[in-house]
């Protein structure tokens, strides 16, 4: 399993080869009075065992492969989650890629370009908060991906492509912020697959909305 997404070994090389194919300043007095207020009419965010929620976001990922260059495709990543507790929450996700990366190497002797394009992404979770204040939580999560992708090369006149899939474990850690008191802003990094021969990782930007 780890070695079958691994899209720039030898191995797959052979395979690609083959298939050819606007206001005045407020002064230093009137800091405290504001930050009071901005504490006071923050909304809060605390969520409640029952508490749903639905979001999404866009995600940088990065493929790094032993010996191979970083790939760095994009992608958008919605999620729909329900809390079990006050603060623990199982989350499900579904994703797919915006757009692919492109980079050069030599390897064996031979310029090889290759291209990675995500093209799905789903995912089940546990996702563990600790609130920081009544309007933002950090968070961890732990579970398991899925992960199809599409390589294509070419190397010595010859290209060709070739899809690729992978499932293993996944963690990661990420901050909420409450914007409303329904809608939720957060950045992540998230671990998706970590196997022996490659690493997929991901930064995401996002909003949920809870109900």
């Amino acid at each position: 399993m780890s070695a079958q997404f691994g899209i720039l070994s030898s191995t797959n090389l052979r395979h690609v080869q083959t298939a050819n194919g606007d206001k005045p300043m407020p002064s230093a007095k009137h800091l405290p009075l504001a930050l009071a207020l901005m504490t006071t009419t923050a909304p809060t965010m605390a969520a409640n065992a029952g508490d749903a929620y639905v979001g999404g976001g866009f995600t940088r990922t990065s493929y790094d492969e032993q010996g191979a260059p970083e790939f760095n495709p994009s992608a958008l990543i919605g999620r729909l989650g329900y809390y079990v507790t006050d603060n623990i929450a199982v989350e499900g996700r579904l994703g797919f890629g915006l757009s692919s990366d492109e980079t050069s190497a030599r390897l064996n002797g031979m310029n090889v370009t290759g291209e990675l394009d995500i093209e799905r992404l789903a995912g089940a979770y546990a996702v563990a908060h600790l609130p920081v204040t009544g309007a933002m939580s950090v968070y961890g999560l732990a579970g398991f991906s899925y992960a199809e992708a599409e390589i294509t090369a070419s190397a010595g006149g010859l290209s060709g492509s070739l899809t690729r899939d992978d499932t293993g474990f996944s963690y990661g850690v990420g901050a909420q912020a409450g914007l409303t008191e329904a809608i939720s802003g957060y950045v992540e990094w998230a671990s998706y697959l970590d196997q022996d021969a490659y690493e997929a990782t991901g930064i995401t930007i996002g909003a949920s909305y809870g109900f």
